[in-house]
Protein backbone atom coordinates (compact mmCIF):
# COMPACT_ATOMS: atom_id res chain seq x y z
CA UNK A 1 0.00 0.00 0.00
CA UNK A 2 1.18 3.54 -0.69
CA UNK A 3 1.46 6.35 1.86
CA UNK A 4 3.25 9.65 1.08
CA UNK A 5 4.59 7.94 -2.03
CA UNK A 6 6.22 5.27 0.14
CA UNK A 7 5.32 1.58 -0.11
CA UNK A 8 4.38 0.13 3.31
CA UNK A 9 4.99 -3.62 3.51
CA UNK A 10 3.57 -5.62 6.40
CA UNK A 11 5.74 -8.58 7.27
CA UNK A 12 4.29 -11.77 5.80
CA UNK A 13 4.51 -13.45 9.20
CA UNK A 14 2.12 -10.82 10.52
CA UNK A 15 -0.92 -9.22 8.97
CA UNK A 16 -0.10 -9.54 5.29
CA UNK A 17 -0.02 -13.32 5.41
CA UNK A 18 -2.94 -13.73 7.76
CA UNK A 19 -5.16 -11.18 6.05
CA UNK A 20 -4.61 -12.29 2.46
CA UNK A 21 -4.38 -16.00 3.24
CA UNK A 22 -7.48 -16.11 5.39
CA UNK A 23 -9.49 -13.85 3.10
CA UNK A 24 -8.61 -15.86 0.00
CA UNK A 25 -9.19 -19.26 1.57
CA UNK A 26 -12.24 -18.74 3.73
CA UNK A 27 -14.05 -15.50 3.04
CA UNK A 28 -16.39 -14.67 0.19
CA UNK A 29 -15.15 -11.14 -0.41
CA UNK A 30 -18.34 -10.37 -2.35
CA UNK A 31 -20.50 -10.87 0.75
CA UNK A 32 -21.86 -7.85 2.56
CA UNK A 33 -20.19 -8.87 5.83
CA UNK A 34 -16.80 -9.07 4.11
CA UNK A 35 -17.30 -5.76 2.31
CA UNK A 36 -18.10 -4.09 5.63
CA UNK A 37 -14.98 -5.52 7.23
CA UNK A 38 -12.78 -4.47 4.30
CA UNK A 39 -14.28 -0.95 4.33
CA UNK A 40 -13.41 -0.63 8.01
CA UNK A 41 -9.87 -1.79 7.31
CA UNK A 42 -9.50 0.62 4.40
CA UNK A 43 -10.84 3.41 6.61
CA UNK A 44 -8.00 2.92 9.08
CA UNK A 45 -5.48 3.09 6.27
CA UNK A 46 -7.06 6.29 5.00
CA UNK A 47 -6.46 7.85 8.41
CA UNK A 48 -2.85 8.19 7.26
CA UNK A 49 -3.73 11.35 5.38
CA UNK A 50 -5.35 12.81 8.50
CA UNK A 51 -2.43 12.00 10.78
CA UNK A 52 0.00 13.36 8.16
CA UNK A 53 -1.83 16.66 8.31
CA UNK A 54 -1.30 16.57 12.10
CA UNK A 55 2.43 16.47 11.56
CA UNK A 56 3.17 12.78 12.16
CA UNK A 57 6.08 11.22 10.26
CA UNK A 58 5.61 8.34 7.81
CA UNK A 59 7.45 5.94 10.16
CA UNK A 60 5.10 6.88 13.05
CA UNK A 61 2.06 6.35 10.84
CA UNK A 62 3.38 3.01 9.48
CA UNK A 63 3.91 1.71 13.01
CA UNK A 64 0.44 2.81 14.11
CA UNK A 65 -1.27 1.26 11.09
CA UNK A 66 0.65 -1.99 11.48
CA UNK A 67 -0.47 -2.29 15.09
CA UNK A 68 -4.09 -1.62 14.21
CA UNK A 69 -4.00 -4.04 11.30
CA UNK A 70 -2.61 -6.80 13.50
CA UNK A 71 -5.58 -6.36 15.82
CA UNK A 72 -7.96 -6.51 12.88
CA UNK A 73 -6.23 -9.63 11.59
CA UNK A 74 -6.81 -11.40 14.90
CA UNK A 75 -10.45 -10.32 14.87
CA UNK A 76 -10.84 -11.62 11.31
CA UNK A 77 -9.38 -15.00 12.23
CA UNK A 78 -11.80 -15.25 15.16
CA UNK A 79 -14.75 -14.36 12.93
CA UNK A 80 -13.72 -16.84 10.23
CA UNK A 81 -13.05 -19.63 12.74
CA UNK A 82 -16.51 -19.08 14.18
CA UNK A 83 -18.03 -19.25 10.71
CA UNK A 84 -16.20 -22.49 9.91
CA UNK A 85 -17.33 -24.06 13.18
CA UNK A 86 -20.90 -22.99 12.51
CA UNK A 87 -20.70 -24.58 9.05
CA UNK A 88 -19.33 -27.81 10.50
CA UNK A 89 -22.06 -27.82 13.12
CA UNK A 90 -24.85 -27.92 10.55
CA UNK A 91 -26.48 -31.29 10.92
CA UNK A 92 -27.84 -33.10 7.88
CA UNK A 93 -30.59 -35.42 9.08
CA UNK A 94 -31.72 -38.23 6.78
CA UNK A 95 -34.88 -40.31 7.24
CA UNK A 96 -34.49 -42.79 4.37
CA UNK A 97 -32.07 -44.01 1.71
CA UNK A 98 -34.03 -42.15 -0.98
CA UNK A 99 -33.08 -38.87 0.72
CA UNK A 100 -29.39 -39.62 0.12
CA UNK A 101 -29.83 -38.71 -3.55
CA UNK A 102 -27.90 -35.53 -4.28
CA UNK A 103 -26.58 -35.14 -0.73
CA UNK A 104 -23.36 -33.09 -0.76
CA UNK A 105 -22.41 -33.64 2.89
CA UNK A 106 -19.94 -36.35 3.86
CA UNK A 107 -21.44 -36.83 7.31
CA UNK A 108 -25.10 -37.28 8.17
CA UNK A 109 -27.33 -38.25 11.08
CA UNK A 110 -29.83 -41.06 10.54
CA UNK A 111 -33.09 -39.81 12.00
CA UNK A 112 -34.58 -43.00 13.42
CA UNK A 113 -31.70 -44.14 15.60
CA UNK A 114 -29.61 -40.96 15.72
CA UNK A 115 -26.58 -42.78 14.28
CA UNK A 116 -23.82 -40.68 12.78
CA UNK A 117 -22.97 -41.98 9.31
CA UNK A 118 -20.06 -41.18 7.01
CA UNK A 119 -19.73 -41.37 3.25
CA UNK A 120 -17.47 -44.25 2.29
CA UNK A 121 -18.09 -44.28 -1.45
CA UNK A 122 -19.91 -41.59 -3.49
CA UNK A 123 -22.56 -42.38 -6.06
CA UNK A 124 -21.23 -42.73 -9.61
CA UNK A 125 -23.87 -42.63 -12.38
CA UNK A 126 -23.80 -44.91 -15.41
CA UNK A 127 -21.13 -43.76 -17.87
CA UNK A 128 -21.81 -43.63 -21.61
CA UNK A 129 -19.85 -42.74 -24.73
CA UNK A 130 -20.80 -42.13 -28.36
CA UNK A 131 -19.85 -44.92 -30.74
CA UNK A 132 -19.81 -44.69 -34.53
CA UNK A 133 -21.76 -47.57 -36.10
CA UNK A 134 -24.44 -48.27 -38.74
CA UNK A 135 -28.19 -48.68 -38.70
CA UNK A 136 -29.97 -51.74 -40.05
CA UNK A 137 -29.78 -50.58 -43.67
CA UNK A 138 -26.14 -49.55 -43.57
CA UNK A 139 -26.38 -45.80 -42.88
CA UNK A 140 -23.65 -44.39 -40.60
CA UNK A 141 -24.95 -43.35 -37.18
CA UNK A 142 -23.68 -42.67 -33.67
CA UNK A 143 -25.00 -44.69 -30.80
CA UNK A 144 -24.79 -44.14 -27.05
CA UNK A 145 -23.07 -47.14 -25.49
CA UNK A 146 -22.76 -47.93 -21.80
CA UNK A 147 -19.11 -48.23 -20.78
CA UNK A 148 -19.41 -48.27 -16.98
CA UNK A 149 -22.23 -49.43 -14.76
CA UNK A 150 -23.61 -47.11 -12.11
CA UNK A 151 -22.06 -47.50 -8.69
CA UNK A 152 -24.32 -46.74 -5.71
CA UNK A 153 -23.14 -44.60 -2.83
CA UNK A 154 -22.21 -46.31 0.42
CA UNK A 155 -22.80 -44.74 3.83
CA UNK A 156 -21.75 -46.54 7.00
CA UNK A 157 -22.48 -46.01 10.68
CA UNK A 158 -19.44 -44.28 12.17
CA UNK A 159 -19.66 -46.55 15.19
CA UNK A 160 -21.07 -49.91 16.17
CA UNK A 161 -24.76 -49.95 17.13
CA UNK A 162 -24.94 -49.06 20.82
CA UNK A 163 -26.83 -50.51 23.76
CA UNK A 164 -28.97 -47.37 23.83
CA UNK A 165 -29.88 -47.63 20.15
CA UNK A 166 -30.75 -51.31 20.46
CA UNK A 167 -32.98 -50.59 23.47
CA UNK A 168 -34.85 -48.02 21.37
CA UNK A 169 -35.37 -50.66 18.69
CA UNK A 170 -36.75 -53.16 21.21
CA UNK A 171 -39.10 -50.56 22.70
CA UNK A 172 -40.38 -49.65 19.22
CA UNK A 173 -41.01 -53.20 18.01
CA UNK A 174 -42.15 -56.61 19.21
CA UNK A 175 -38.81 -58.19 18.33
CA UNK A 176 -38.09 -61.05 20.73
CA UNK A 177 -34.92 -60.72 22.80
CA UNK A 178 -34.09 -62.93 25.78
CA UNK A 179 -34.25 -60.76 28.88
CA UNK A 180 -31.82 -63.07 30.67
CA UNK A 181 -29.10 -61.85 28.31
CA UNK A 182 -29.11 -58.33 29.73
CA UNK A 183 -27.20 -59.42 32.83
CA UNK A 184 -24.45 -60.67 30.53
CA UNK A 185 -24.58 -57.57 28.33
CA UNK A 186 -24.09 -55.24 31.31
CA UNK A 187 -20.99 -57.16 32.46
CA UNK A 188 -19.11 -55.92 29.39
CA UNK A 189 -21.18 -53.11 27.84
CA UNK A 190 -22.26 -51.25 30.96
CA UNK A 191 -23.62 -48.01 29.44
CA UNK A 192 -25.89 -46.94 26.61
CA UNK A 193 -22.74 -45.77 24.75
CA UNK A 194 -21.13 -49.21 24.64
CA UNK A 195 -21.67 -51.46 21.61
CA UNK A 196 -24.59 -53.85 21.84
CA UNK A 197 -23.39 -57.43 22.30
CA UNK A 198 -24.99 -60.85 22.66
CA UNK A 199 -26.89 -60.15 19.44
CA UNK A 200 -27.15 -62.85 16.82
CA UNK A 201 -27.34 -62.35 13.06
CA UNK A 202 -31.15 -62.32 13.14
CA UNK A 203 -31.19 -59.60 15.82
CA UNK A 204 -28.79 -57.50 13.74
CA UNK A 205 -30.77 -57.87 10.51
CA UNK A 206 -34.04 -57.12 12.34
CA UNK A 207 -32.56 -53.92 13.73
CA UNK A 208 -31.25 -52.92 10.31
CA UNK A 209 -34.66 -53.49 8.71
CA UNK A 210 -36.41 -51.48 11.45
CA UNK A 211 -34.08 -48.52 11.08
CA UNK A 212 -34.26 -48.53 7.27
CA UNK A 213 -30.72 -49.69 6.62
CA UNK A 214 -29.02 -53.08 6.18
CA UNK A 215 -25.96 -55.03 7.20
CA UNK A 216 -22.88 -54.50 5.01
CA UNK A 217 -21.71 -57.16 2.64
CA UNK A 218 -18.31 -58.58 3.49
CA UNK A 219 -16.77 -56.73 0.53
CA UNK A 220 -18.35 -53.43 1.60
CA UNK A 221 -17.14 -53.91 5.16
CA UNK A 222 -13.54 -54.50 4.05
CA UNK A 223 -13.58 -51.58 1.62
CA UNK A 224 -14.80 -49.29 4.40
CA UNK A 225 -12.38 -50.69 6.98
CA UNK A 226 -9.37 -49.89 4.80
CA UNK A 227 -10.24 -46.20 5.02
CA UNK A 228 -8.85 -45.42 1.58
CA UNK A 229 -5.56 -47.25 2.14
CA UNK A 230 -4.47 -49.93 -0.30
CA UNK A 231 -2.78 -53.20 0.58
CA UNK A 232 -2.28 -52.42 4.29
CA UNK A 233 -2.65 -54.88 7.17
CA UNK A 234 -4.76 -52.70 9.44
CA UNK A 235 -7.26 -49.83 9.01
CA UNK A 236 -4.50 -47.38 9.99
CA UNK A 237 -1.65 -48.91 7.96
CA UNK A 238 1.04 -51.54 8.69
CA UNK A 239 2.50 -50.22 11.94
CA UNK A 240 1.45 -52.56 14.74
CA UNK A 241 3.16 -50.28 17.28
CA UNK A 242 0.32 -47.74 17.05
CA UNK A 243 -2.47 -50.34 17.16
CA UNK A 244 -3.74 -49.21 20.56
CA UNK A 245 -4.37 -45.71 19.23
CA UNK A 246 -7.04 -47.21 16.97
CA UNK A 247 -8.14 -50.54 18.42
CA UNK A 248 -9.30 -51.92 21.76
CA UNK A 249 -7.95 -55.45 21.98
CA UNK A 250 -6.54 -57.94 24.48
CA UNK A 251 -4.66 -56.23 27.29
CA UNK A 252 -4.18 -52.60 28.34
CA UNK A 253 -1.57 -50.13 27.15
CA UNK A 254 -1.41 -46.58 25.80
CA UNK A 255 -4.77 -45.16 24.81
CA UNK A 256 -6.41 -48.58 25.15
CA UNK A 257 -7.36 -48.52 28.85
CA UNK A 258 -10.30 -50.94 28.86
CA UNK A 259 -10.09 -54.43 30.30
CA UNK A 260 -13.06 -55.46 28.16
CA UNK A 261 -15.29 -53.44 25.79
CA UNK A 262 -14.83 -49.69 25.27
CA UNK A 263 -17.57 -47.15 24.64
CA UNK A 264 -17.93 -46.63 20.89
CA UNK A 265 -15.67 -44.02 19.30
CA UNK A 266 -13.17 -43.96 22.18
CA UNK A 267 -10.10 -44.33 19.97
CA UNK A 268 -8.95 -42.86 16.65
CA UNK A 269 -10.99 -43.39 13.46
CA UNK A 270 -9.69 -44.67 10.15
CA UNK A 271 -9.32 -42.54 7.03
CA UNK A 272 -13.07 -42.50 6.35
CA UNK A 273 -13.95 -41.44 9.89
CA UNK A 274 -15.08 -44.91 11.02
CA UNK A 275 -14.34 -45.96 14.59
CA UNK A 276 -13.49 -49.41 15.95
CA UNK A 277 -13.16 -51.11 12.58
CA UNK A 278 -10.55 -53.24 14.34
CA UNK A 279 -11.10 -54.52 17.86
CA UNK A 280 -13.85 -53.87 20.41
CA UNK A 281 -16.41 -56.29 18.91
CA UNK A 282 -16.66 -58.50 15.84
CA UNK A 283 -19.28 -57.20 13.39
CA UNK A 284 -21.90 -59.28 11.59
CA UNK A 285 -22.01 -59.03 7.79
CA UNK A 286 -24.68 -60.19 5.34
CA UNK A 287 -22.70 -63.02 3.79
CA UNK A 288 -22.47 -66.72 4.44
CA UNK A 289 -18.97 -67.73 5.49
CA UNK A 290 -18.64 -70.41 2.80
CA UNK A 291 -20.61 -72.60 0.45
CA UNK A 292 -21.90 -74.77 3.27
CA UNK A 293 -24.23 -71.87 4.13
CA UNK A 294 -24.30 -72.77 7.80
CA UNK A 295 -22.39 -69.81 9.33
CA UNK A 296 -22.43 -66.09 8.74
CA UNK A 297 -19.34 -63.89 8.43
CA UNK A 298 -18.09 -61.50 11.10
CA UNK A 299 -15.24 -59.04 10.55
CA UNK A 300 -12.95 -56.75 12.54
CA UNK A 301 -11.74 -58.62 15.61
CA UNK A 302 -12.69 -57.90 19.22
CA UNK A 303 -11.42 -56.96 22.67
CA UNK A 304 -10.46 -60.61 23.16
CA UNK A 305 -8.09 -60.79 20.18
CA UNK A 306 -4.36 -60.27 19.73
CA UNK A 307 -3.13 -58.05 16.86
CA UNK A 308 -3.37 -60.88 14.33
CA UNK A 309 -7.15 -60.80 14.77
CA UNK A 310 -7.23 -57.07 13.96
CA UNK A 311 -6.11 -57.46 10.34
CA UNK A 312 -8.47 -55.95 7.75
CA UNK A 313 -8.52 -59.22 5.83
CA UNK A 314 -9.30 -61.31 8.90
CA UNK A 315 -12.53 -63.34 8.84
CA UNK A 316 -14.55 -65.06 11.53
CA UNK A 317 -17.82 -66.96 11.61
CA UNK A 318 -20.67 -68.03 13.86
CA UNK A 319 -23.94 -69.80 13.32
CA UNK A 320 -26.51 -67.03 12.69
CA UNK A 321 -28.32 -67.89 15.94
CA UNK A 322 -25.16 -67.69 18.08
CA UNK A 323 -24.66 -64.93 20.67
CA UNK A 324 -21.42 -64.02 22.45
CA UNK A 325 -19.81 -61.19 24.41
CA UNK A 326 -17.50 -60.24 21.56
CA UNK A 327 -19.88 -59.68 18.65
CA UNK A 328 -22.01 -56.74 17.57
CA UNK A 329 -22.75 -54.94 14.31
CA UNK A 330 -23.12 -51.69 12.42
CA UNK A 331 -25.34 -50.74 9.48
CA UNK A 332 -24.96 -49.25 6.01
CA UNK A 333 -27.17 -47.49 3.49
CA UNK A 334 -26.82 -45.92 0.08
CA UNK A 335 -28.46 -44.61 -3.07
CA UNK A 336 -29.78 -46.23 -5.19
CA UNK A 337 -31.06 -48.57 -2.52
CA UNK A 338 -29.39 -51.99 -2.46
CA UNK A 339 -31.46 -54.79 -1.08
CA UNK A 340 -29.98 -56.68 1.82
Amino acid sequence: MHLFGKVIDFELSEFGQVYSGVMNKYVDVSSEKSKTFIKKFDLIISFGDYYAAMGMTPSNIESMISNKSRILAVLLVIIVAGSVRAEDAKEVVIASAEELKGIKAKKITWKKDGAKMVLVKPYVPTQYEEKATFDRVGNPITKKVEVLDASPSLWMDATEVTVGQFKKFLKSTDHQFDGELWAEVYKYSSTDWHPMIYVNWYDATAYAKWVGKRLPTEAEWEFAARGGLVGKKFPWGDDEAVARDYANYDGIRGRDKWQSIAPVGSLKPNGYGLYDMSGNVWEWCQDWYDNSRTERVLRGGSWLNDPIGLRVAGRHYYAPSYTVNGSGFRCVSGFPVAQG
